[in-house]
């Protein structure tokens, strides 16, 4: 690290010094970082990390902290998110309206150009999102609010009644269709969007009917008509084939939200292999068993639980846009959110080298 570097205390940092013992607490992430120092006036010197001053001009400052000592200091804490290199200055509309996105944007990067550089990730990719019911239009409108702009929303159904308990839709909008509804409350939220409308069902030819005139960067797939077995191995297919990060499924199952699994193509498991592993796991512990089949049976729903399968799922839709994939959290695992007990039901699903669909 150059002796010239601008540093800065990240906005979430907070400082409690106890005789020599001196921690470091990020109240976004909830972690904290403990230093063994003898140094007398450490939190004037650390509040010298304003941005704009450099290192060595901090070092000059003090007595009884050499350069070299003070330049190792702010590479660990660099290094551990608690100074954050100030190498550009960021916007001033963006620091007016969007403080508190760069604010958490800030706890994944070590520069502001970084930071920079994933808003702008943000704002140019293209999000498909299929399905536009409960979980589906809370994405939209969660991914909006993170910023980004450009989405193709497909779903062919009409509001009903039905809707309103746990979709992002209103008496007024009964009977008009999902897709320019939605458009049009995402709008109200940010007005420089740019929204596709398909109104089409989910079928085997889909990809090959629609004309898609630009490249997308994540699909998510909401869609639970005729099932979301059918449903999510279409899309699958589709996004095997260009490479295209995609989040399968996802949604309530009466007591139960089902987070649905995060796949980057040929780096985690696959569809096809969660399909061939849930097919074991089932074939176990339902053998044996006899199950009654009912014709036309109803689950219930819950807006709530819509709700977190909607806000996880946008968790690892916005890591993925930003560039972030190490941090993904549903990826090669299959999980539930068991509401009665308020707990993670979680089944690991490694990539399996031999899968027909994935391997390389």
């Amino acid at each position: 690290m150059s002796v010239t570097t601008n540093l800065r205390l990240r906005q979430s940092v907070g400082i409690v010094v106890q005789e020599n013992i001196v921690e470091f607490f990020n109240s976004n992430t909830r972690s904290s970082v403990s230093l063994k120092m003898q140094f007398q006036g450490i939190v004037e010197l650390l509040e010298n990390f304003d941005g704009v001053t450099s290192i060595q001009q901090i070092a000059e400052k003090y007595q009884g902290i050499s350069i070299e000592q003070l330049t190792s200091l702010a590479q660990f804490l660099r290094e551990k998110y608690i100074l954050i290199q100030q190498d550009i200055a960021y916007p001033l509309d963006i620091v007016q309206h969007h403080y508190r996105l760069v604010n958490t944007l800030e706890d994944y990067f070590h520069s502001s150009h970084e930071v920079l550089k994933a808003i702008e990730k943000l704002k140019n990719a293209t999000v498909m999102i299929i399905g536009l019911g409960a979980v589906g239009s809370l994405i939209a409108s969660y991914l909006t609010k993170s910023g980004v702009k450009n989405f193709i929303l497909v779903d062919a159904d009409n509001v009903d009644i039905s809707n309103l308990h746990r979709q992002y839709y209103f008496e007024s909008d009964i009977g008009q269709e999902k897709g320019e509804k939605l458009k049009k409350q995402l709008e109200m939220m940010h007005s420089d969007l740019n929204v596709e409308i398909i109104t089409e069902h989910l079928q085997q030819n889909f990809f090959e009917r629609i004309k898609i005139a630009k490249p997308i960067d994540l699909i998510i797939n909401c869609a639970d008509e005729p099932n979301v077995d059918i449903t999510s191995r279409i899309i699958s297919e589709y996004a095997m084939k260009y490479k295209i990060p995609h989040i399968v499924g996802g949604g309530y199952n009466l007591h139960l939200t089902l987070i649905g699994q995060t796949i980057i193509p040929f780096e985690t498991a696959c569809f096809k292999c969660f399909g061939n592993a849930l097919n074991e796991l089932n074939n176990v512990e339902l053998k044996n068993v006899r199950k009654l089949h009912r014709e036309n049976r109803k689950l219930g729903s819950f807006s709530p639980l819509s709700g977190i399968a909607a806000s996880l799922a946008s968790l690892d839709a916005f890591k993925v846009l930003i560039g972030k994939n190490e941090l993904l959290q549903q990826v090669n695992r299959r999980i539930e959110f068991n509401m009665v007990q308020h707990q993670l039901n979680i089944i690991d699903i490694p990539r399996n080298p031999n899968c027909e669909w994935c391997k390389v």
